[in-house]
């Protein structure tokens, strides 16, 4: 990055590119969840490609003395936040794929998010939400309610592969879902806390990244078992290292978009999947397409533009 490169912009694209590899990524996930693969085996595999690809590069910078050592108790909220979005968002969130679908979850799972990272930005981290932010999420909660609406007149109430699941069910995924949201703005607004305090983003990713490997890899031997785990199709295994070189770019670029710019802000433009998704999950996986769909996407991306001119946005720096 030269000298004239505007930050606020710079994290404005990492925050979008971060969005293309996310649904890249939830395309794989979805995929593999109508095959009814068991999620931790999924997320053990996933975030084992983040460790293996970003661990060698923090040893090797470690080793040099390139990169300082976190103070402990930093790397202990780190730790701690790493098991939650884990537990309660990564295994919820393939849940939930399997069983409402993608352009259902993806929905649910980011107006949860946006309310919580503006909450938490606000009250955590000292960001002010600008009437230009406020108005972008509001538009995009608009839009998330409608895509919810459209698809609820289909995969709501069916599984991923479209046999009737009943309601209660159906309202248990979106909760899933909703929870994997609340818990990825508590790690986005610690990624930001960790970074604006020198924290080195390898050391964010790999802490995150390989809580992910310990407690799913853990719950995979334990429900899946050895045997299952080392006689998985290649088909299926091909299918999650794809998953989990775009959560890798996805990871990364959010990272640093988060390091760059305002949580909510950050937030508001990586929600320009929930577009996406609805996209894949209408022409890829045959799930519902409405007027109801059709507007709530059109609405998100006019939210994602409302949140545009992102240098003017960010000439109050939060507080570091």
């Amino acid at each position: 990055m030269t000298s004239n490169t505007n930050p606020a912009l710079l994290g404005t694209l990492c925050c979008i590119g971060s969005a293309f590899c996310y649904t890249a990524a939830n395309v794989c996930l979805r995929q593999l969840a109508g095959w009814e693969i068991h999620p931790a085996w999924v997320i053990t595999i996933k975030e084992l490609i983040t460790v293996l690809t970003v661990g060698p590069y923090l040893v090797w910078l470690l080793a040099r003395r390139r990169l300082p050592l976190p103070p402990v108790q930093m790397l202990g909220l780190l730790v701690a936040i790493g098991v939650g979005v884990q537990l309660a968002g990564n295994l919820s969130y393939q849940w939930a794929f399997g069983t409402v679908g993608l352009a259902v979850s993806t929905p649910a799972a980011f107006g949860m998010m946006l309310v919580s990272s503006a909450v938490m930005g606000q009250v955590l981290l000292g960001e002010r939400v600008t009437l230009r932010s406020g108005l972008a999420i509001a538009l995009l909660i608009l839009a998330i309610a409608l895509l919810a609406v459209g698809t609820a007149n289909g995969p709501a109430e069916s599984d991923a592969d479209g046999q009737p699941i009943g309601v209660g069910l159906a309202l248990l995924g979106i909760a899933a879902a909703a929870l994997a949201g609340a818990m990825f703005a508590t790690m986005a607004a610690a990624i930001r806390y960790a970074t604006n305090r020198d924290v080195p983003i390898p050391v964010v990713v790999v802490t995150v990244t390989g809580m992910g490997v310990l407690c799913c890899g853990c719950i995979s031997l334990e429900q899946v078992g050895p045997a299952a785990m080392i006689d998985t199709p290649p088909n299926h295994l091909v299918w999650m290292l794809i998953a989990g070189l775009f959560n890798v770019g996805g990871f990364l670029l959010i990272t640093k978009g988060l390091q760059l710019t305002a949580l909510v802000h950050a937030n508001v433009l990586n929600a320009s999947q929930v577009a996406m998704t609805a996209l894949a999950g209408i022409y890829l996986f045959n799930e519902s397409n409405n007027p109801w769909v059709s507007t709530g996407i059109v609405l998100t991306l006019i939210g994602i533009f409302q949140v545009g001119g992102p240098a003017k946005e960010q000439t109050e720096q939060p507080p570091s």
